[in-house]
């Protein structure tokens, strides 16, 4: 027989045994959850803006990338940190292609698990179709937020007239407290204003808790008496 064990579960026995060794646990990083109504196997994508800002001066695609990865701050799925791109457009590349998985079914979700949209289409219900289920409003902790926003983009996920780090010095901005075009498109604004952005992460895959050996698991907790006895020995030599 086989033992099912949450992750939290062997986390807590993994750093129990740590702790008691004299070694480090892991240090703490936000965990994304499953959005509710997926299943094993299912695939989807996280939405989330920025708590930081920044100005849309540059335009090196990467450099957005590198400050939404940056804002996620190690967050983790399944374990696994999650890798995120800019929704972003410059003159070279549109935020569509810099995220990737243009035209696939896969649904997107914001941090809280709220449903943003059904695909990355432009089809009614998907991402680049101007009309969203939700805002895009939460950071990657789920908290709410309000504020100007950049992309370079249009709403269906290509570039703007000005994207970012137009020679012109103006960057199209838009409002993540919209669900219809204004979340992708508003105006342009001097690049050198200061505003979040949109991250979107890689594809992700739902997939079950892992099962647990019982015999494997039962030599990890053998570790723990004699560990505890010989920092007793080590305490009482000390002494």
């Amino acid at each position: 027989m086989r033992l099912s064990l949450t992750p939290s579960a062997v986390r807590c026995a993994v750093t129990a045994v740590l702790l008691v060794l004299g070694g480090t646990a892991p240090a703490s990083t936000l965990t994304l959850s499953t959005p509710g109504g997926l299943s094993n196997g299912d695939t989807f994508r996280f939405l989330f803006v920025t708590g930081a800002t920044t100005q849309a001066t540059s335009s090196d695609i990467a450099t957005y990338n590198a400050f939404v990865q940056g804002d996620a701050a190690g967050a983790t799925y399944n374990g696994v940190t999650v890798t995120w791109k800019a929704i972003g457009s410059t003159a070279t590349v549109d935020a569509r292609d810099n995220v990737g998985g243009f035209g696939t079914s896969v649904r997107v979700y914001l941090p809280g698990g709220t449903l943003v949209a059904n695909d990355l289409t432009t089809n009614a219900g998907g991402l680049w179709s101007a009309a969203l289920f939700a805002a895009p409003n939460q950071l990657i902790d789920g908290t709410t937020s309000t504020g100007n926003t950049w992309t370079g983009s249009n709403p269906s996920g290509v570039a703007s007239s000005l994207p970012l780090g137009a020679g012109a010095g103006s960057s199209t901005w838009a409002d993540r407290s919209s669900s219809n075009n204004a979340w992708l498109m508003i105006n342009p604004f001097a690049s050198t204003n200061s505003y979040g952005m949109y991250g979107l992460s890689a594809e992700l895959t739902v997939s079950a808790v892992p099962e647990i050996d019982p015999a494997g698991m039962a030599g990890v907790l053998a570790i723990v008496p004699g560990a505890l006895g010989i920092a007793e020995r080590r305490r009482s030599k000390a002494s």
